[in-house]
């Protein structure tokens, strides 16, 4: 787990003959998940939550939203569904991106197509976005503050419009991160095949789907504010 934050190649040429453990980096994930989210009554209130999530609803053009206080106290089983249900994607989004590796180097670079290897890589660089949501929550934990972002949406005005936002939030370290890990690591598992190449698909289709949730969220605030 250490290597693949300073030795990732390393780590990654084991998954080509060997066998491709996953299961430990989500495992890290989760711990990190519900550490964090377990922290959080100390340093944001149930309260503060409840606004800052009806502040994102009036965002999404709701009209009917219920007292701060009224939602506050069902936040404790919110927070718990919630996390069991972020918990639950640390697990499949390990395939579904073990897929698109697949897809991407086996289909279009006409590499290896089995799965396994490429979930293992996915689920290792995942860990770099354990890292991101560590320093992410910190900060927003340090300052109280829950809008606490470190992309290049910082760089941008308040209301950028949905392509540019979608593009400031793909723009972040930790997703690049995450991004050439998963591109490096299937180069890996194929002996080194154009991961620069698959990493520039890797960023383009994640930036076509933050373009899409972006404009499909504008289009649901603009029906909602219609009535």
């Amino acid at each position: 787990i250490v290597d693949t934050f300073f030795s990732p190649t390393k780590v990654f040429d084991t998954f080509r003959e060997g066998p491709a453990p996953w299961l430990g980096p989500v495992l890290v994930n989760v711990a990190v998940l519900v550490a964090l989210t377990a922290l959080r009554p100390l340093f944001i209130t149930d309260l503060e939550l409840a606004e800052f999530a009806l502040q994102k609803m009036g965002e999404m053009g709701a009209q009917e939203l219920p007292p701060a206080e009224e939602m506050a106290k069902g936040m404790m089983l919110q927070t718990v569904v919630g996390t069991a249900f972020a918990a639950v994607w640390l697990f499949l989004r390990v395939f579904v991106m073990g897929a698109v590796l697949a897809a991407v180097f086996g289909l279009l670079m006409g590499g290896r197509t089995q799965l396994r290897p490429y979930a293992a890589v996915a689920s290792h660089a995942f860990l770099v976005s354990a890292l991101g949501y560590v320093v992410v929550t910190a900060l927003q934990y340090a300052t109280g503050r829950l809008d606490v972002v470190l992309d290049a949406t910082l760089l941008m005005g308040e209301e950028p419009g949905a392509v540019l936002t979608a593009v400031g939030r793909a723009l972040s370290p930790f997703g690049l991160w995450v991004i050439a890990l998963m591109a490096l690591g299937g180069a890996a598992v194929n002996r080194r095949r154009g991961w620069l190449g698959a990493a520039a698909i890797l960023f383009a289709l994640q930036l076509a789907l933050m373009v899409a949730m972006g404009l499909a969220g504008e289009l649901i605030a603009a029906k909602a504010s219609g009535g």
